[in-house]
């Protein structure tokens, strides 16, 4: 992984275990948005994220995607969470999910490109 990508991509980690997203740079959160849902979701499933997770994880994820040139999600998780209590509907929405949500290597290659164009709209967490 590309050096500066690293540090972007790990500082932002650290932005929702520090809880220091309202702080972090606009490129931090949005990449935040987008590892805080998808990171729990990969081990832990769609329907337990649902179950978890309150409405602003969804759209914040949603918006870090469109931030970075991603098709919006915002109507995927519209349904998912009018629906948030029938967890067959949830389940049954997992694999739609995957398909929607960018590979990991796209996800890498779409952060290192907005970093590349603006670079100011992000920071790299402590040295």
């Amino acid at each position: 992984m590309n050096p500066a990508l690293y540090a972007v991509w790990n500082h932002s980690i650290d932005v929702w275990l520090d809880d220091a997203f309202e702080t972090a740079s606009r490129g931090a959160r949005m990449l935040a948005g987008i590892q805080h849902l998808h990171n729990n979701v990969v081990p832990e499933g769609l329907a337990w994220a649902i179950e978890t997770f309150e409405e602003v994880t969804f759209r914040r994820a949603a918006e870090g995607l469109r931030y970075f040139g991603f098709r919006d999600l915002d109507p995927f998780f519209t349904d998912l969470l009018a629906n948030r209590n029938d967890m067959e509907h949830a389940n049954s929405k997992e694999d739609e999910y995957f398909e929607l949500f960018p590979e990991d290597g796209e996800l890498e290659e779409a952060v290192l490109a907005r970093l590349s164009e603006f670079p100011d709209e992000f920071d790299y967490g402590e040295p």
